[in-house]
């Protein structure tokens, strides 16, 4: 779980020649551009690499994403996990193991994708932002994203179309300097989702923990 909300963008990018006032219109940009925005629905691929294990893992699946601090994440490919959260609680659920863990708070992740749309808008409040050189995506503007203060992870790299500042990807490390990228299509911002989207109706016969103790 730790893995999913505490992401982060990487490898093998080098520093952007942009002058300071270019990248500082970027992040301006995307600050504007998300201010209003409420909601994110999208499909994406998730990919993980371990650095210990040196493995990788690809799964796909759909997000809906609400200010403040809602999502749901369902995987399709393979199926049988979800993530929800309403802001307050958690719920992770796996049909394999016929368990669905709750938990209060965000306090298990941190800041990572759990908040990617809350921090949109507040990006140099956040973060140290560094434009990034985009190689090969010349209609993407690729920013380098370390947070100022604590957080589940190292860095984070965000790349987001340049006309309208769309999310296409999202890569993590996280502080063990493991990978999780996400890289999303069908994005949709601002599409009418209920709260109710956000709770999760636990299916009769599953084992529940709570992982804030009885």
């Amino acid at each position: 779980m730790s893995r999913l909300i505490a992401l982060g963008l990487l490898l093998f990018v080098s520093p952007l020649a942009f002058a300071g006032a270019d990248a500082d219109k970027i992040v301006q940009g995307v600050e504007a551009a998300y201010k209003d925005v409420k909601t994110l629905r999208a499909d994406f691929v998730q990919v993980t690499r371990s650095k210990a294990m040196g493995d990788e893992t690809r799964q796909r699946g759909r997000v809906l994403l609400k200010r403040p601090q809602m999502m749901r994440w369902t995987f399709t490919q393979p199926s049988g996990t979800e993530f929800v959260t309403d802001g307050e609680t958690m719920w992770v659920w796996s049909a394999a193991e016929n368990q669905v863990i709750i938990s209060k708070g965000m306090s298990s992740g941190g800041q990572g994708m759990s908040q990617l749309l809350d921090d949109l808008n507040r990006l140099t409040e956040l973060f140290d932002v560094e434009v990034l050189e985009s190689k090969g995506k010349g209609g993407s503007v690729l920013l380098g994203l370390k947070p100022k203060g604590d957080a589940a992870f190292q860095s984070l790299e965000l790349r987001l179309a340049k006309k309208g500042y769309s999310v296409q990807a999202v890569t993590v490390i996280d502080a063990f300097g493991n990978e999780v990228s996400l890289t999303f299509s069908s994005v949709k911002n601002n599409a009418d989702i209920a709260d109710s989207k956000f709770r999760f109706e636990v299916p009769q016969g599953t084992q529940v923990l709570n992982s804030d103790g009885p």
